[in-house]
């Protein structure tokens, strides 16, 4: 008899596959993050941003947010606190005022030039533990994976979290504190 993968029939939250990507993303992820805030003082998130906008240039900021998959917001947020640190500017488009373009500025370039290939070189590493043929099974995989959570997002009708407020008509548990 066969046993079936845990990722196919989990028996903890250990054996849920979104769990155990989560635990693999913080784990290799750690050195990029340690290398982002250590050396050149920007977050994960500032990171996303500079590698939209070195990789297509010149951006809106709602089409930078929809690009790193990221809230526009934060988006915002983000975009603020690095126009403060000199890495990105931004410019409103000459024939609509109302919109901002966003660009990379030279320190911002210099982040990317150097940043990147370390970055490469963790992710070389990472797949040192697997054969060419694995990574290119691991390759394909993600891409049905990607867009297998791509349909799922547009045939799925969940309501969005305000984390903001409080609605006191959302259903809670009982025994939870709202």
């Amino acid at each position: 008899m066969t046993s079936r993968s845990k990722l196919v029939d989990p028996r903890s939250f250990e054996d849920l596959f979104l769990f155990r990507l989560t635990r693999l993303i913080a784990a290799a992820g750690a050195p990029v993050i340690r290398i982002c805030e250590g050396r050149y003082g920007i977050t994960r998130r500032e990171w996303r941003l500079i590698c939209a906008l070195a990789l297509d240039g010149t951006m809106l900021s709602s089409a930078l947010a929809q690009r790193i998959h990221l809230e526009r917001g934060r988006t915002s947020k983000a975009i603020s606190e690095m126009v403060e640190k000199g890495l990105l500017v931004r410019r409103p488009r000459p024939n609509d005022r109302r919109q901002v373009e966003i660009e990379l500025t030279d320190a911002g370039r210099s982040i990317y030039d150097t940043l990147f290939p370390e970055v490469v070189r963790l992710n070389q590493q990472l797949l040192a533990a697997l054969s060419e043929a694995d990574i290119e099974q691991l390759d394909a995989t993600l891409a049905r994976l990607q867009a297998s959570a791509d349909r799922t997002m547009v045939d799925t009708e969940l309501p969005k979290a305000d984390r903001r407020r409080r609605d006191k008509t959302t259903p809670r548990l009982p025994g939870l504190r709202s």
